[in-house]
């Protein structure tokens, strides 16, 4: 129970943090969505969802195969460390429509950033919920909110994460 609880602590946070970090550096980084999430706001929730989509927290998970399979015509054995690939999958452009635009009116929309059946993460409607008062707080209070510099810094010590180290803004 007490693993149980520090995983969810832990892994809420940083990934929320991480939510948060991306969703900033994306939108400023596309001035013409920022403008029209804050001359919009019931944009909010499209918002969160495409960049949680765009630059989801988590890149990809690792998986032990429980049995044999094939895999794109490959075996894969039992026993073997397989990994999703979360951020591709959420580019997978036999889904999403220009999968690499990033736009918040985006419809079809049925990211993997919390993963998918028994392992969908179990904190994703707080990290929802999370994201919508921070970036509406900001949006409120810091509409002049612009990057210092466009280039990501992106953590590289976290292979399985998607998050920046820094994120220089000004306002």
């Amino acid at each position: 129970m007490l693993n149980s609880c520090i995983t969810l602590l832990v892994a809420g946070h940083e990934t929320t943090t991480s939510l948060i970090g991306n969703g900033i550096f994306t939108l400023l980084q596309h001035p013409d969505q920022w403008r029209l999430l804050r001359d919009d706001p019931s944009l909010l929730t499209s918002a969160i969802e495409e960049i949680l989509r765009y630059e989801s927290p988590i890149a990809r998970q690792p998986r032990l195969m429980k049995q044999d399979a094939e895999m794109g015509g490959k075996p894969v054995r039992q026993g073997e460390m397989v990994f999703q690939m979360l951020n591709a999958a959420n580019r997978d452009p036999a889904y999403f429509t220009d999968p690499d635009r990033f736009d918040i009116r985006r419809e079809k929309n049925r990211h993997i950033a919390f993963g998918l059946g028994i392992h969908f993460c179990v904190g994703a409607p707080l990290a929802r919920t999370e994201g919508q008062i921070v970036f509406s707080t900001v949006m409120e209070r810091l509409p002049g909110l612009r990057l210092v510099d466009e280039r990501p810094d992106w953590d590289l010590q976290k292979p399985a994460a998607r998050m920046l180290k820094t994120l220089p803004v000004q306002f």
